[in-house]
């Protein structure tokens, strides 16, 4: 009990700020972090970048079971026959139009699966990192320039789901994580601000 507290009130403590979760450096970064540099935020790729490939591949295997099994059954002198909906030359000729799509789509899915396992963005208290790659690892730093101008995009989905698209002047980074705190990474490492501290820049008049 403080000095001042009527006796007989019971204070309340209060709550204990929680404490601040390190985010661990990616072994892609190991060796290239600056010594008062550490990791604040990773984010990757969203897993709804794999619903569109998913979805035309489905939209065309049931479009082309449709189309082969589809039969007719006109009456020919009095009698039903049975008649594919396409015949002769024209059915080898939608089976491989429909294989080709098919594979296109599939090699489409893979190459969202690689990319969903491959693409980060790690942020620093200094700076901002792509890093992508498997068994290798390519490493690029983006530019302070580029961050300061940065634009977060979020459609209703994604507020939904938790993903958006930054748009940089070297070009866009879509359907990511957290974008909201990714785009908060990108402005405190554009302007200087490290942890709760703003330091504005410093700016240098020289008087003729």
């Amino acid at each position: 009990m403080q000095p001042n507290d009527e006796p007989g009130r019971l204070v309340r403590p209060e709550p204990l700020a929680p404490p601040a979760v390190a985010v661990a450096a990616p072994a892609e970064l190991a060796g290239m972090l600056l010594p008062t540099e550490s990791v604040t935020f990773a984010s990757a790729p969203h897993p709804i970048i794999l619903v569109h490939p998913i979805v035309r591949i489905v939209v065309i295997a049931v479009a082309l079971a449709v189309v082969l099994g589809w039969e007719m059954h006109p009456i020919v002198r009095g009698h039903h026959i049975t008649v594919p909906l396409v015949t002769g030359i024209a059915r080898p000729a939608v089976i491989v139009a429909g294989g080709l799509l098919l594979l296109r789509e599939l090699v489409v899915l893979l190459g969202r699966l690689f990319h969903l396992q491959a693409y980060r963005i790690v942020t620093t208290n200094r700076r901002v990192f792509i890093v992508e790659g498997l068994l290798g690892r390519r490493v690029t730093p983006v530019g302070n320039t580029a961050l300061a101008g940065a634009t977060m995009s979020q459609g209703f989905l994604g507020r939904m789901m938790g993903f958006g698209t930054m748009f940089l002047s070297t070009g866009a980074i879509r359907d990511m994580r957290d974008p909201v705190r990714l785009y908060r990474e990108f402005e405190a490492v554009a302007m200087g601000v490290e942890g709760d501290t703003w330091k504005q820049a410093i700016r240098q008049t020289q008087i003729p």
